[in-house]
């Protein structure tokens, strides 16, 4: 055993010194060991980390010429990794959000977003976008099928040392439970919803959080389930029916569409191991699922939403749609019989 790694210690030997310790100690729990961001410890390591201009609506309308990249969002209890071609990428700079529809489906909100770096791991190449703090939001990473030299003229263009000096900010603190005050009127404007965009608004209308709002609407709008319900609905639709799965987190919303086929447990961890979409769940971290039922111009649409122990969402479960179709019926028989199993 190593001697024990002191506060002197320059931070880039004492994350060598955890890497030594665990080869596969991946980034984001070595930050979480040191107390330190990602980012923190990418800037320690200058000769594989080549800081970024922040100019996020540029870095992606680059990476529309670069050819497939494997998309990566996650939060402390998912990751959410897609694989294809960024196709149609549009940005409203009033708002700072970004949309990518296609292959890879993204909402970004730029607002949130502060530092970008290019990394190089060996063989394992990405850029890596930033909060303030220096906590991960989105990362893109090279493959086999990339376009090597657009990838290459990208990060040449965009290459800007002076944004490596640029300092990391306090980690904010997280939005406190807004519990809701009036479950009649949120029943009530719930009850009319017609697009499902207009959810979040609905939320800020009447000042309450997601999880706070499903307490308070009724089992009607909203049913609580095991949290096991998330591992026994993707066995149920595995092979069978397509879905979407939303990962958030607080700069990006990623988005994948489809059936899903390999399913494995490993460890706390389970997963979805296909070749264009991976998905891993700290199962054990999961406080709390959902089906969510709300109303729209196409009928109603059915959703499993998970939380974890901050009462925060950390993904949703839809069946696949497009808008003006109507929400599968193999999905809405999926959850009716998962409720029913639930509840016997």
């Amino acid at each position: 055993m190593g001697a024990p790694m002191q506060e002197s210690t320059p931070l880039s030997e004492r994350w060598q010194q955890l890497r030594e310790a665990d080869p596969k100690l991946r980034i984001r729990n070595a930050a979480e060991q040191l107390g330190v961001s990602e980012l923190a410890l990418l800037r320690t390591d200058p000769e594989r980390v080549r800081a970024l201009r922040p100019d996020f609506p540029a870095i992606f309308e680059a990476l529309r010429g670069v050819g497939p990249v494997m998309t990566l969002a996650r939060n402390n209890e998912v990751v959410h990794e897609t694989t294809g071609e960024l196709e149609n990428f549009h940005h409203n700079p009033r708002t700072g959000m970004a949309l990518s529809t296609g292959a890879l489906d993204l909402r970004l909100f730029f607002n949130r977003w502060r530092h970008a770096c290019a990394v190089e791991e060996g063989e394992r190449a990405s850029l890596q976008c930033f909060d303030a703090a220096g906590n991960a939001l989105h990362k893109i990473y090279r493959t086999e099928a990339t376009n090597d030299d657009a990838w290459h003229r990208l990060i040449a263009c965009l290459a800007d040392p002076i944004s490596a000096d640029v300092p990391l900010e306090a980690v904010e603190p997280p939005e406190p439970r807004r519990l809701c005050t009036d479950p009649v009127a949120l029943r009530h404007d719930w009850s009319r919803l017609r697009d499902l965009h207009h959810f979040h608004s609905l939320l800020r209308r009447h000042e309450t959080d997601r999880l706070s709002a499903l307490e308070a609407v009724g089992e009607d709008w909203a049913r609580p389930l095991p949290v096991d319900a998330l591992e026994r609905l993707l066995q149920a639709v595995a092979d069978d029916t397509p879905i979407m799965a939303f990962v958030y987190n607080p700069g990006t919303v990623q988005i994948f569409s489809g059936e899903v086929h390999k399913l494995a447990r490993t460890g706390p961890w389970y997963n979805v191991l296909d070749p264009a979409f991976n998905l891993h769940v700290r199962t054990e971290a999961l406080a709390q699922c959902w089906r969510v039922r709300r109303p729209s111009a196409d009928g109603d649409v059915n959703a499993l939403d998970c939380f974890n122990h901050e009462g925060r969402l950390v993904l949703s479960l839809f069946g696949a749609r497009k808008p003006g179709k109507p929400e599968l019926t193999a999905w809405r028989a999926h959850l009716d019989a998962l409720e029913a199993a639930c509840a016997a």
